[in-house]
């Protein structure tokens, strides 16, 4: 797969940069020919060719290998102790990012010294091979060691999973990697939650957690929450965004996901490039949206890509949320 990918990188450098070469050596050299008695415009082309190849190179080399932090504020309806979390989505462990990228996401996290983690599904890419991915999970440690309750929820890769729910066209991609993931990030002392409701106090706030299955894999249930008590704010964490829809009928104040990469190429005026087949508009690919009277979702763009390693104007990050 990375051969594939790194072979189409360079026909699209070869189909940029061979034509402005040959562009600018008409130019100056053959006297008789078009792009000779037309140099402006030669120069033009040559130009944007140029710049094409740059965006081709920074879409697949550099932006990935950033990390921003995005920092955003959220008023919720109860909360009388204000706390902070960090919300980080999509590593897609497994060719292009290993240990060292999860190695740099938890440096930044600890800098931030959020209050609590968490961790919004598809952190293992389930690329096929012989490799374990749940090694590369290993740095999450530090966040267990340093006293930070970190809370963790599948995707729809660890289920092997993608395409449209609830539809012939649902596919599964690879093999079915949950039950081993699921053993990774508790054998780090990280609470993973498949459809589960854990009640806790951060800096003296009582909040409900819900950690919601996969989405996509039909595996997402909200019968726990008739146990949820009705006093405290409800923060839900899916994968999938799609689900929304689903978690504004179960009294929930704040949804965190990930799942769409924010598109992971982004234009200016137009907004995400990659799209998928969920029930939200594209606007909603990343950051905070009121969704009805009760509840908001927040979607963040993830650390990481699917398929080829590109990005453009989108770059990784991770998401300090300030809960007040």
């Amino acid at each position: 797969m990375q051969a594939y990918f790194d072979l189409l990188i360079t026909i699209g450098l070869v189909s940029t940069l061979l034509p402005a070469g040959i562009l600018l050596y008409s130019a100056k050299q053959r006297i008789q020919s078009f792009e000779y008695r037309h140099k402006k415009l030669t120069y033009g082309a040559s130009f944007l060719l140029f710049l094409g190849a740059v965006i081709l190179l920074y879409g697949s080399y550099v932006e990935p290998r950033l990390l921003i932090t995005n920092e955003q504020t959220v008023d919720l309806p109860g909360i009388e102790h204000p706390f902070t979390i960090a919300l980080v989505s999509d590593f897609q462990l497994g060719v292009y990012n290993q240990t060292s990228h999860v190695s740099r996401v938890v440096d930044r996290i600890i800098s931030l010294r959020p209050d609590i983690v968490m961790l919004a599904g598809d952190q293992l890419d389930n690329t096929p091979g012989d490799v374990d991915e749940t090694v590369y999970l290993t740095p999450l440690s530090r966040l267990v060691e340093t006293g930070i309750p970190v809370y963790a929820v599948p995707g729809n890769h660890e289920y092997g999973v993608g395409g449209k729910r609830n539809s012939a066209d649902n596919l599964r991609l690879f093999g079915d990697i949950s039950a081993s993931a699921a053993k990774a990030f508790t054998d780090l002392g990280i609470t993973y939650m498949t459809n589960t409701l854990v009640t806790t106090t951060i800096q003296g706030q009582d909040i409900a957690i819900f950690g919601g299955d996969s989405y996509l894999a039909e595996k997402l249930s909200f019968d726990i929450l008739t146990n949820k008590p009705e006093t405290i704010p409800t923060i839900a964490l899916i994968h999938n965004p799609g689900a929304v829809w689903l978690a504004t009928k179960q009294d929930i104040d704040l949804m965190l996901s990930g799942h769409t990469h924010g598109g992971q190429i982004r234009f200016p005026f137009v907004g995400p490039l990659g799209r998928l087949d969920e029930p939200i508009p594209t606007d909603w690919y990343q950051g905070l949206q009121q969704v009805d009277d009760n509840t908001q979702l927040f979607v963040t763009s993830g650390t990481g890509e699917s398929g080829t390693r590109a990005r453009l104007f989108n770059p990784p990050e991770v998401v300090f949320l300030k809960v007040e």
